[in-house]
């Protein structure tokens, strides 16, 4: 051979390289933006479906499903295509253009979905059929042409580059799974959040226009060709009994795996938390394990001498491997337990809570999914080898994708729900062995005794259990374990959208009932010998705060079961005539019957009806309207839940509450953030007219909002109902006046901090919330804050008026009625010195007047709801218990100034309270600020402003002066002149 040739055939090899190595990589990227996909679409059709569990399984399927399909047309078609890797690179184009359109088909379908086809059907079993018929359309023509992209990638490189054919399956194997798996992580944590959905599918879109325009220049290198006819074995030819036997393994392989994929991450939730970030981080695992498997099987493929038995074997180890997780489940909870108090609550933190938990996944998963990952390119290369051309490739992946989507179905709608998450786990195992055992003596000539005896071990390992208790502990919360000497289980169930426990802690008659779902404590009611739960707190007030606020509140709607105690609550009032209680998990309805005493009314009155819906899909097919609609979800950082705290979902609900209804949301003050519960608020203030903010106690909020006027605060007397009353006696409610303790704030001042800070609504399709929530409870971060919004009303002056305190319960336990109280007692003439003996007596002792400042001083900042002429009288009565003190003396002045709302003399008495003290508590120097912006001295507030922003942080009365000092300083609408009454 000349030498020129030489150099011509080294080119050659050099380039067939090259190619080779950029077209790896652009299958890595295909995998990428695939996975992308698979994450964008359960997110957008969560948003649809109503819950991210039925999403989940329906993306899986309808993405299995269309893959199948496309594989199988791939493989019918590709004698075909001239040239494969154009083929490739048009299918690859198509992908990107259908992500571009995806969204707006999407908003325009839904929407026409829930405004025109869904009242139309009104009956739920033609919505569902429809809602599933709608989500298979949007996302099936894009699963179709993702499923064809294995098959011509991977014939493409068994044609062009026909040597080590086993390599190429092995490595083209590994490189999509693994984009695949950094595709979904970097889709859920950086993209999501950084540019929405619709911004993450264009980034998908535009990687598959990259994919397809290098491929398209490749292309333009190989000439075309087609595919050859197959040349077959003898015995192949005659009855394909090779080709039958392992197109079943494939399918039975794909259907136990993922029988594991939904098993493992129903059980991990309970470990990480059923967060979106936990399901990215279990998808990942899963997805790597197949990578790991196809890149570690490259280099061994064409050595084996045995390829049948090698997949025997290797099927039987990947079903004793998936057994063996249930042996060391229960001892993740203790692991996740020792992370979470070995971690510090900050956001390094939570970058190593995030990569445990993935190395939790990862034991879990890795060793079985490391063999699934052999598999395929294991049957492929067994049929190439026997004579099949490249169309055995789409056989093959069609065959595994069709035993996946009959995985996925067995494993939610019948085995989990029926035979719980461990069977599921050993279902999946046995017919893997099964399979193994089947290849082993049919075409590798094993044994049956041999092969029969490994059944045993996940027998035995059936009789493994799980810890009930630590599954409902809810580890990844605060990193603790319910002890089984402090409470039991009553109630397990694996249902369909999630796991659902009842814990009893303590003694029957001296008893705390917690209804769990996937862990995380939903509900807890104590026994009625012990003093309520603050759980039982918001349950209660959630109803009776809008039954008092409506005049005729006839039609209600709960959304959320719960413990069931709201809808009791509801139903226990005789002005209310139906209560529509709407609850998406069966296994919940089921579990809160455990307290029935406690809601047996939600069961038994026959004004009680409870759906199993979604909320979206209840209330665009059910064309009641409602006078009250109480919206009770889970926490947002749940998967899905974060949903039904957007703008889309207000809007939608708007539609169903009447001209003169209220909307009730209920929102969780911990492990949340302030700015997180902010961007609900705006997302609720883009929707509803008007909205006032209640609290139940410290850790949990209650909105209410009016949809199309101004929202009055008289509170009907609902204690005449005896019912009601007996419910609100349980949590020491006696009087209006309790209720009225509850009132925070409202929207004028919610509005102003919006606008002051810049807060970006919660959307469905730019999820902050969901985004953010997981972070936040790791952080444990409390929004908590926003209580002190009540104390604008005492800059305000507008409800010191409001409230006797000398009504309120003296057993009212909610913190703002304690100030209240214990203001009200400090200002009584029982603790204040009368006599001049007394006053002397006092004024000897620098200690005893320094205490009585810093109690009158504590009186004084929660003075929000003692009248006026209290705090005058009091002033004017004790103006002698001075102690010839100048500080004792402007204090005086200062609060009489507040009760008065005299601004000048406000300024006036601080300074010299300032000139006397040297310092001054936070509330005085607010309330100085609040009086330089009111008398227009806007620099001087200014500056003061500055000062006050040096020693707070995201103090959310700042906030709010902040708002009033610009709306002051641009002369436009200001609330400042709102005034509100009850």
């Amino acid at each position: 051979m000349s030498t020129l040739a030489i150099n011509d055939r080294i080119t050659l090899l050099l380039t067939n390289a090259a190619n080779r190595n950029i077209l790896i990589l652009v299958f890595f990227l295909s995998g990428f933006s695939g996975l992308i996909y698979e994450s964008i679409w359960t997110q957008y059709l969560k948003l649809f479906l109503g819950h991210a569990a039925y999403a989940q399984t329906l993306v899986l399927i309808i993405f299995m499903g269309g893959m199948a399909l496309g594989a199988w047309l791939t493989s019918k078609y590709l004698h075909k295509f001239s040239n494969l890797f154009l083929a490739y690179a048009i299918v690859e184009a198509i992908i990107g253009l259908l992500a571009l359109v995806f969204h707006n088909i999407y908003v325009a379908s839904t929407d026409f979905a829930y405004n025109t086809v869904m009242p139309f059907l009104g009956s739920s079993g033609p919505i569902e059929i429809f809602k599933w018929s709608l989500a298979t359309l949007l996302i099936l023509p894009q699963t179709i042409l993702l499923g064809s992209t294995f098959p011509l990638m991977s014939a493409g490189f068994i044609h062009y580059f026909p040597e080590k054919k086993g390599h190429s399956l092995s490595i083209l194997y590994f490189s999509n799974s693994f984009g695949a798996a950094i595709g979904v992580l970097v889709a859920g944590f950086y993209l999501v959040r950084t540019v929405g959905l619709p911004g993450t599918l264009l980034t998908a879109g535009l990687i598959n226009f990259a994919v397809a325009l290098v491929t398209w220049f490749i292309s333009k290198q190989f000439a075309s060709g087609i595919i050859q006819p197959p040349h077959l074995e003898k015995q192949e030819t005659a009855d394909h009994r090779t080709l039958k036997i392992l197109l079943i393994v494939a399918a039975m392989t794909g259907a136990a795996s993922f029988m594991y994929e939904v098993a493992w991450i129903r059980m991990l939730s309970m470990v990480l938390g059923s967060s979106v970030h936990s399901f990215e981080l279990m998808l990942s695992a899963f997805i790597l394990g197949l990578a790991i498997g196809g890149f570690w099987i490259r280099n061994k493929i064409s050595n084996i001498a045995n390829p049948i038995q090698w997949l025997g074997f290797i099927q039987i180890i990947m079903g004793i491997l998936a057994a063996l997780t249930i042996t060391f489940y229960n001892y993740t909870f203790d692991f996740m337990a020792f992370t979470m108090q070995a971690l510090q609550r900050t956001e390094p933190g939570y970058i190593y809570f995030n990569l445990i938990s993935h190395f939790i996944c990862l034991v879990m998963m890795l060793p079985a999914t490391i063999c699934a990952g052999m598999t395929l390119p294991l049957i492929t290369y067994i049929l190439l080898n026997k004579g099949y051309n490249e169309r055995a490739i789409g056989w093959v992946y069609s065959s595994n994708t069709v035993g996946s989507i009959l995985g996925v179905a067995i494993a939610v709608q019948l085995i989990m729900p029926l035979l719980g998450l461990k069977n599921l786990i050993i279902s999946g195992s046995i017919l893997d062995i099964l399979m193994g055992f089947f290849l082993l003596t049919s075409l590798a000539q094993i044994s049956k005794l041999k092969i029969a005896a490994i059944l045993i071990i996940p027998f035995l390992i059936s009789f493994l259990k799980f810890d009930q208790l630590k599954m409902a502990s809810g580890v990844y919360r605060k990193g603790t374990l319910v002890s089984p000497e402090s409470a039991k289980i009553i109630y397990h169930k694996d249902g369909k959208t999630a796991t659902i426990s009842v814990i009893e802690y303590g003694d029957k008659e001296n008893s705390m009932q917690v209804i769990t779902t996937n862990g995380k404590p939903d509900a807890g009611i104590t026994h009625l010998s012990r003093p309520a739960s603050p759980d039982e707190d918001t349950m209660i007030l959630s109803a009776a705060i809008p039954l008092a606020l409506h005049n005729n509140p006839k039609q209600v709607a709960v959304i959320g079961m719960g413990s069931g105690l709201t809808s009791h609550v509801f139903l226990s009032s005789d002005r209310v005539n139906q209560v529509d209680t709407i609850e998406i998990e069966p296994a919940m309805v089921e579990g809160a019957k455990n307290f029935y005493e406690r809601n047996h009314l939600a069961y038994e009155e026959a004004k009680s009806n409870i759906h199993i819906a979604d909320a979206k899909t209840f209330f665009s097919s059910n064309q009641k309207k409602y006078d009250i609609i109480m919206s009770e979800p889970s926490n947002p950082w749940v998967s899905g839940v974060a949903s039904l705290f957007t703008h889309e979902y207000y809007s939608l609900i708007k539609k169903s509450v009447k001209e003169d209804g209220l909307f009730v949301q209920w929102l969780q003050a911990y492990e949340i953030s302030p700015e997180l519960a902010l961007s609900i608020f705006s997302s609720l203030d883009k929707v509803f007219y008007d909205y006032h903010l209640y609290a139940s106690n410290p850790s949990d909020y209650i909105i209410i909002a009016s949809p199309n006027k101004v929202l009055h605060t008289e509170l009907y007397d609902i204690f005449s109902n005896k019912k009601l009353a007996s419910e609100l006696k349980r949590i020491n409610h006696e009087s209006i006046t309790d209720l009225k303790t509850h009132h925070i704030t409202y929207k004028p001042v919610i509005k102003n901090i919006l606008l002051a800070g810049n807060i970006q609504s919660n959307s469905d399709f730019f999820p902050i919330v969901q985004e953010n929530a997981d972070k936040t409870r790791f952080m444990n971060s409390t929004a908590a804050s926003l209580i002190d919004l009540r104390l604008v009303s005492i800059l305000n002056g507008t409800q010191q008026d409001s409230i006797n305190p000398e009504r309120i319960s003296k057993n009212n336990s909610f913190e703002v009625a304690k100030a209240a109280l214990n203001s009200l007692s400090i200002l009584s003439k029982d603790n204040i010195p009368t006599s001049i003996e007394e006053v002397k007596q006092i004024c000897k002792n620098n200690k005893s007047i320094n205490k009585w400042i810093r109690e009158f001083s504590q009186s004084a900042n929660n003075i929000l709801w003692i009248k006026k002429e209290t705090i005058i009288k009091f002033v004017n009565n004790h103006s002698h218990v001075t102690c010839n003190n100048k500080k004792i003396v402007a204090m005086y002045d200062y609060y009489k100034s507040i009760a008065k709302q005299n601004h000048y003399n406000i300024l006036s008495s601080v300074k010299e309270y300032i000139k006397q003290n040297k310092s001054i508590d936070l509330q005085m120097r607010l309330n100085y600020l609040f009086s330089l912006i009111k008398l227009n001295k806007l620099n001087e507030a200014e500056l003061e402003l500055e000062q006050i922003k040096l020693k707070t942080h995201n103090n959310l009365i700042v906030i709010y002066l902040d708002s009033l000092l610009k709306t002051k300083k641009s002369n436009i609408y200001s609330p400042l002149n709102i005034t509100i009454k009850f």
